[in-house]
């Protein structure tokens, strides 16, 4: 986003917001705040209320503070932080379904909104009498809306529970309708509050399709998830809540990267951070001490840096030992993307490697060459199992996440070596009727 004032540790709060003043801005938030009064009572409250000396039952707790960006039209902003940072307490704002304490704001264009599972929606009504209600209270007219009905409800895909209470939903179904509702209605600028984290995965991908042709087509949106990955692929610009204060605003791939850096820091105690104590898996089993991944170049190996870049050539070590004669250990290794899809399994009994059943310590190694994972965060897993390839002795997470990164956005898991060919003279497929060139020619009729 042009012209926006990056936020971090260096920065003292409360300063200016420096907007760039040739940049056409959808919104301005100017020093938002929020503070919520807590009464340890509903007579507290009300006493409160009837006290003519004023006196305070209440104790204050500031929600939101100090929090200033500016995001341009048809750009994408992402919002991530802990549960209980204030992100959800900045959309409401933006939203309009809460007022602030402090501060001001300004947007430019129809909003809506996705902040909570039904909200706007009324239980007992069905679902298509909640779509004329939703919408109308988004401002649009009976007309707009049965111009719209339609195309709402195939997008849905609800079927015949559109015409049944709301009552009755899951809350996938409940996300359906909400995102369908207010997405059709077409407003310049979309608030997201987490709310593809509930629902099926093709009903997440339709919805992620139509969040990438609202950014086609000129929408602003604000986007709120604690799916770093999904963070990185929709938006232009990422701003960090911490504590109710804008702690960085940048680019998605630095703040991210800031972000999960500090989530593992938040305890100091490696071993939090990895499942596979000794002790979880019995005093005498295999057990796993280490695990660790490099970057090897062509001289040496280095320790892994915060970002790698597609291709990069990476080793994954695992130290463990075999702490009694007669339990043999096949080694195994897996990636998993941060949102738990598997990337990618490694096994050395796959692999031809005969079982271990040597007591004393040990390293494998699974060397990665050419890593062919795209953009994304990934966790590195390293396993001992059994003989059989069944019983799990133990296992360990690597510490430190690997961040790759890519030049240009391209969706999907891995990006496979290819060739494009468009036009060319390709060579004809083998038809099975036509001779084979070794077989032998028939004989000749008399």
């Amino acid at each position: 986003m042009a012209g926006i004032r990056n936020i971090d540790e260096t920065q003292e709060p409360g300063l200016a917001l420096d907007l760039d003043a040739d940049t056409d801005y959808a919104i301005i938030a100017r020093n938002l705040g929020k503070t919520y009064r807590l009464y340890p009572s509903s007579m507290a409250r009300m006493k409160e209320a009837l006290s003519f000396t004023r006196k305070k039952y209440h104790k204050p707790h500031v929600a939101l503070s100090d929090v200033s960006f500016g995001v341009p039209h048809g750009k994408a902003l992402g919002i991530i932080g802990e549960n209980g940072a204030g992100k959800s307490t900045l959309l409401k704002i933006l939203a309009g379904t809460s007022m602030p304490t402090e501060g001001s704001f300004e947007i430019k264009g129809n909003v809506a909104s996705l902040l909570e599972l039904g909200t706007g929606f009324h239980s007992e009504f069905t679902g298509r009498a909640n779509i004329y209600l939703a919408a109308q209270v988004q401002g649009f007219s009976k007309a707009k809306i049965e111009d719209k009905l339609d195309e709402i409800i195939d997008f849905a895909e609800l079927g015949e529970f559109i015409d049944q209470p709301i009552r009755t939903y899951s809350s996938g179904m409940i996300m359906r309708l909400g995102f369908s509702v207010a997405t059709a209605i077409d407003p310049d600028v979309l608030i997201i509050d987490e709310i593809l984290a509930v629902g099926d995965l093709y009903f997440q991908k339709k919805c992620i399709d139509r969040i990438f042709d609202f950014r086609k087509r000129g929408k602003t949106i604000l986007f709120c998830s604690h799916s770093l990955y999904d963070v990185r692929q929709i938006c232009d610009q990422v701003i960090w809540i911490k504590d109710g204060r804008a702690e960085m605003l940048g680019l998605p791939q630095d703040v991210t990267l800031k972000y999960a850096n500090y989530e593992r820091s938040l305890d100091n105690d490696p071993n939090e951070h990895v499942a596979g104590h000794e002790q979880a898996s019995g005093d005498n089993l295999p057990c796993i001490d280490s695990c660790r991944l490099y970057v090897r170049d062509e001289t040496s190996h280095r320790p892994m840096p915060d970002t790698v870049p597609i291709g990069t050539d990476l080793v994954f070590e695992l130290s463990f030992r075999v702490r009694q004669a007669g339990n043999g250990v096949n080694v195994g290794a897996a990636i998993f993307r941060t949102d738990n899809v598997l990337a990618a399994t490694f096994n050395s009994m796959l692999e031809g490697l005969p079982t271990l059943w040597d007591v004393g310590e040990h390293t494998a190694r699974v060397e990665l060459p050419d890593l062919r994972l795209n953009e994304g965060e990934y966790t590195v897993v390293g396993y001992l199992f059994d003989e059989h390839g069944v019983h799990m002795y133990d296992h360990r997470q690597v510490e430190k996440n690997v961040l790759v990164t890519l030049d240009v956005n391209m969706p999907g898991l891995v990006r496979l070596h290819h060739r494009f060919a468009i036009d060319e003279e390709l060579v004809p497929p083998l038809d099975e009727s036509s001779e084979s060139p070794d077989a032998s020619p028939e004989p000749e009729s008399p």
